[in-house]
């Protein structure tokens, strides 16, 4: 009886292990976008000024730790932001997407400016903590964006991929633990 208990309390503890919450938000262990099933690469918390602001996940097909392979990724990608504090508005996220997209591309934001204006446009709808963001990118096709399970735009070109994902994981992210946390680290 006490294996059985032992082997009962060892599964448990293992459940839990697997169950990843941060900040009172359940990050799932899998996404699944347009028929595609990507897997929890990694997750942190985006602070700023001792505040918690979203809760950041990156999903990738294998699990990985180099950026770069991300970056460059040849198989489909996803970053979810799960917005857990009330000082997130459109106008500061709108902000901090500029702020993000100048240091992730070396301040050659110009041949993105058409397409970052679009992504942008997604923010300008009021953003309350619970709202969920997701950046769903498909070399070869763009980034799908969806804003609490629903599909706003898509925005196309590799090099904006690259770009948006390089806000996270490139080499001057807006948080270089969330880049750390988000790669597994």
């Amino acid at each position: 009886m006490k294996k059985i208990l032992l082997f009962i309390s060892a599964l448990v503890m293992s459940l839990n292990v697997l169950a990843i919450e941060l900040d009172g938000i359940k990050v799932p262990e899998t996404l699944n976008i347009d028929n595609q099933t990507l897997e929890l690469n990694g997750a942190g918390i985006r602070s700023k000024f001792f505040v918690d602001l979203y809760v950041g996940s990156l999903y990738t097909t294998e699990k990985t730790d180099d950026a770069s392979s991300v970056l460059n990724s040849e198989t489909p990608v996803a970053i979810q932001l799960f917005i857990t504090s009330k000082l997130i508005t459109s106008e500061k996220l709108t902000e901090a997407v500029n702020e993000g997209f100048e240091k992730s591309t070396g301040g050659q934001v110009e041949p993105l400016k058409d397409r970052l204006s679009a992504f942008i446009d997604v923010f300008q709808a009021e953003i309350v903590k619970g709202d969920n963001f997701v950046m769903f990118v498909t070399p070869g096709k763009g980034v799908d964006v969806y804003k609490n399970g629903k599909k706003l735009t898509t925005i196309k070109g590799d090099d904006f991929s690259r770009a948006l994902l390089g806000v996270w994981l490139g080499d001057q992210p807006v948080d270089a633990d969330l880049k750390a946390d988000m790669l597994g680290e």
